[in-house]
């Protein structure tokens, strides 16, 4: 396994491929070619006008053409052509394209996998000295829509100035404070990412922060942007609002759903940018597409994770799990499973109460720079009392290309790149009646409240007193709050005046929160 993993990501990075989107958005369905040496009839070649180019042109081309993030373009038979050793490469091995879920995972929208019929039609025509086939076989070049997909936005804002990106270098995680003003009765339905310059752009993550804790994070930067680490400061929109990948198409959220917009805060727009070998800029739109109607509910965000992670060095397969049981019906809309370099797989199946399971999502080649948000083709039903069971597996050896540390060292939880997550957020639409939110399940439990407060005890209290100071909570939170903010909420639990919570003062406080949480 080691093996293949080095084989396949060592051979993608020499070829500068790690930031390229090689195939967007490809169809898990059989395709014309597939029938070319169909079981029971006369066996033809396999040639690139009536073969190879429909795959290439419908489902590659809309990011491998000029002006886009990918490296090359494949518009033709000579850039393919050309190529075609890389192309067989990168499809068997599964490098590309990026779509890391595999088919034991459940059906989602806009898969990316290639079918296995569609890899070994690739490697037919390889072997056969790549044949260009018949002018007449070969389908027209297709043709991009300019401008906006959906059409022209109810609002659209934008990065105030260009941001210069250095030639060389490290791929740098960019946060940029951009003033959403949403008019009264309106609600957010869609949104539409538009980068300035698709070469530099990997991927894009949307969140919002109160105004006066964006203004603060830009203090602490240049005052037009600031760094940050792997996640934004802040509330990520709902679903996949969120983000933006080459070759994602912006969608709705579902029927009946909608964001609710607070003109106190500030849209905070991370960009993970890539270095191209020269000075690049970057200057980011972002549309908006408004609805009248009010949701009648809101996507709901459930977090599996565990953050007891100490892996040794030169472990090859270091585990965690983690379990949780839903208790109310949800339709689950779609996921997002995170972890950093060392990741190598992760898989989490549901068990509905009947004793029938289903798997949510499974990957098994982890790729830290091709994560994604998972939209279910349709929305799975999860009936109160199903049961989640999380897994994440991880390579300290030496043998993982990805690992940061040669020789490795010890890795643990935390926030930085070198360090390690294990987390899977689930956005659900709560069905059925008089089904409760999270934060009104948790205020339901004393139990609950105990647990979470512990919970916030173990990973804030850096030097281990048994409290939580300021600073220590100014560290938790990672700018989803002011200092001021989180000075105030301290000194209104801190009973005994000491300037920290202990862990008596903190339930009080979680308590607090999930109760403002559950009325809104």
């Amino acid at each position: 396994m080691t093996t293949r993993r080095t084989s396949a990501s060592g051979f993608v990075t020499l070829l500068g491929l790690t930031t390229a989107t090689f195939c967007a958005a490809v169809s898990g369905s059989a395709w014309a070619g597939d029938a070319a040496n169909a079981p029971g009839g006369p066996a033809r070649s396999v040639t690139f006008n009536k073969d190879i180019a429909p795959l290439v042109f419908e489902h590659c081309a809309s990011c491998h053409r000029p002006g886009e993030v990918a490296p090359f373009s494949l518009l033709g038979y000579r850039d393919v052509s050309k190529r075609a050793e890389l192309v067989r490469t990168v499809t068997s091995e599964r490098a590309m394209p990026p779509w890391k879920a595999d088919s034991q995972s459940a059906h989602f929208a806009d898969e990316r996998r290639l079918s296995d019929a569609q890899i070994d039609l690739i490697a037919q025509w390889v072997k056969a000295g790549a044949p260009e086939g018949e002018p007449g076989d070969l389908p027209p070049t297709p043709k991009f829509t300019e401008g906006w997909q959906r059409g022209e936005p109810d609002l659209v804002v934008t990065m105030a100035e260009p941001y210069t990106l250095v030639a060389q270098g490290a791929d740098e995680y960019r946060c940029f404070v951009l003033p959403v003003e949403v008019p009264s009765g309106k609600y957010i339905k869609a949104i539409e990412y538009r980068p300035g310059n698709r070469r530099i752009v990997h991927h894009a993550v949307l969140a919002t922060l109160p105004q006066r804790a964006a203004q603060a994070k830009l203090d602490e930067g240049d005052g037009k942007s600031f760094r940050s680490g792997l996640a934004p400061p802040g509330q990520l929109l709902p679903g996949r609002l969120a983000f933006w990948t080459p070759g994602m198409v912006s969608k709705p959220l579902p029927d009946g759903f909608a964001a609710h917009w607070s003109n106190d805060n500030s849209l905070i727009l991370q960009l993970h940018l890539h270095p191209s070998g020269k000075p690049e800029t970057e200057q980011s739109s972002i549309g908006f597409y408004f609805t009248d109607e009010k949701p009648r509910g809101r996507l709901r965000l459930i977090v599996m994770s565990n953050n007891k992670i100490d892996i040794p060095p030169g472990e090859a397969d270091f585990e965690v799990t983690k379990s949780l049981t839903l208790p109310n019906e949800v339709d689950l809309y779609g996921v997002f499973p995170h972890m950093h370099l060392l990741g190598r797989t992760m898989r989490v199946t549901a068990t509905l109460p009947d004793g029938t399971t289903q798997p949510l999502i499974s990957i098994g080649d982890w790729n830290f720079n091709w994560q994604h948000y998972y939209q279910y083709a349709s929305p799975l039903h999860l009936p109160a009392g199903t049961r989640l069971d999380g897994r994440w597996t991880y390579d300290n050896s030496e043998g993982n290309p990805a690992n940061p540390s040669q020789p490795p060292k010890r890795v643990t939880y935390g926030e930085q790149t070198v360090n390690e997550m294990a987390i899977m957020t689930l956005d659900v639409i709560p069905t059925g009646t008089g089904g409760k939110s999270p934060a009104a399940e948790l205020m339901s439990k004393p139990e609950n409240l105990a647990r979470l407060a512990e919970s916030v005890m173990r990973r804030a209290d850096k030097n281990g007193d048994g409290t939580v100071d300021v600073d220590e909570a100014v560290a938790l939170a990672g700018g989803s709050e002011t200092r001021e903010e989180i000075q105030r909420r301290v000194t209104r639990f801190d009973r005994d005046r000491d300037e920290r919570l202990d862990l008596k003062e903190l339930t009080e406080a979680v308590k607090a929160l999930a109760k403002e949480r559950a009325q809104q």
